[in-house]
């Protein structure tokens, strides 16, 4: 699997070199080729080989009692209609692929005038966390991508109701609905507040300050209710990943997210989503931070959902540099550190949590 996922990390980066002088319709082949690469390597995966996928086996059997009645109803119904065509896990495994593949591809096309960069970098560690392990969030994720869009496009009806079928594949897309409090420009007084986002928000990761307790029971459901516990009886350090102190990623992305900020007004000259990414990376910071002191697997798994917006912000970042070839060759540069850094992590916690 992992010398599959270096072939297809690697042909996608190179075609990316070359993309502003391929035949659009050469583009779309080569484009369609990895989507089709991208749902069998995922849907083919073995139990046990990443993360996640021998709790998927458990709760696909029912073996998982607790988890499976916390799961979503569309998890509900693939399991009641795969298993009784006797199917093993591995046909879960590959519709959920195929759902979240054909959402991610368009949804990537319509958002860069680069697209075959743009799927790198979804590769180089979107595709691995979310189509490899947390596939019920990737399903999600991909629709906010399509929120995104159809909002800054002002279609308000379409970007709501992706984000309410993603709420259908995992229960944290209800959070998406944030976006409708944003608006699409970037005046100077919220540059201010942003830039300070991270300052102010390392500081109560560090004192482990426990926001929720603000938020309702009735807003919080069973799922808040659930990561409490985790969190009281030791049990979500296993869940929640690497730490923070740890996720050299993470870090990385506060160094985009605080240069996309400055370079703002450059950046939307030629990408009129980046004032919108910006502003939800902002977002799943604040769950990062401020949801650490409840449950750190909460405050990893929102920002994992909302950070999907760094897709745009990291190809929109080529345009800060020139020349053009040497903007996409640092890209994918980082790209490359990004893949070879997460297919390490995932290979360290299975070594650590078998």
């Amino acid at each position: 699997m992992v010398i599959s996922l270096a072939l297809l990390f690697t042909a996608c980066m190179v075609s990316s070199f070359f993309e502003e002088r391929f035949l659009k319709r050469d583009k779309v082949i080569l484009y369609i080729i990895f989507g089709i690469i991208m749902i069998l390597i995922a849907g083919l995966r073995e139990v046990g080989s990443v993360p996640d996928t021998v709790e998927y086996e458990g709760m696909y059997y029912g073996s998982n009692a607790i988890m499976q009645e916390l799961t979503e109803p569309t998890f509900k119904l693939f399991t009641s209609i795969l298993r009784p065509m006797m199917l093993g896990v591995n046909a879960l495994f590959m519709t959920y692929a195929f759902i979240s593949i054909v959402i991610h591809l368009p949804a990537l096309w319509k958002l860069s005038k680069l697209p075959l960069l743009t799927l790198t970098i979804y590769i180089s560690y979107y595709y691995m966390m979310h189509e490899m392990v947390q596939m019920r969030a990737g399903v999600a994720a991909g629709l906010f991508l399509w929120a995104i869009y159809f909002y800054v496009e002002k279609k308000k009806l379409m970007s709501l109701a992706c984000i309410l079928i993603g709420f259908l594949f995992h229960y944290s897309a209800a959070a998406g609905l944030v976006l409708f409090l944003l608006k699409d420009k970037l005046p100077g007084w919220q540059k201010t507040i942003l830039y300070l986002i991270i300052p102010v928000g390392l500081v109560a990761y560090i004192a482990e300050l426990d926001l929720s307790l603000l938020v309702p029971d009735e807003f919080g459901g069973d799922k808040l209710t659930h990561y409490r516990e985790l969190k009281d009886k030791g049990l979500e350090d296993e869940l929640a990943g690497w730490p923070l102190r740890n996720n050299i990623l993470i870090w990385i992305n506060f160094v985009l997210y605080t240069a996309s900020i400055y370079y703002s007004e450059l950046l939307t000259k030629h990408c009129k989503y980046v004032p919108i990414a910006i502003k939800v990376q902002a977002i799943g910071f604040c769950f990062l931070f401020f949801a650490h002191g409840v449950s750190a697997v909460l405050g990893n798994r929102m920002n994992d959902y909302f950070s999907i917006a760094t897709i745009i912000l990291w190809t929109a970042s080529v345009y800060a540099f020139s020349p053009r070839i040497v903007s996409i060759a640092i890209s994918n540069f980082i790209s490359t550190f990004r893949f070879v850094s997460s297919v390490i992590a995932y290979a360290l916690a299975l070594f650590f949590y078998k």
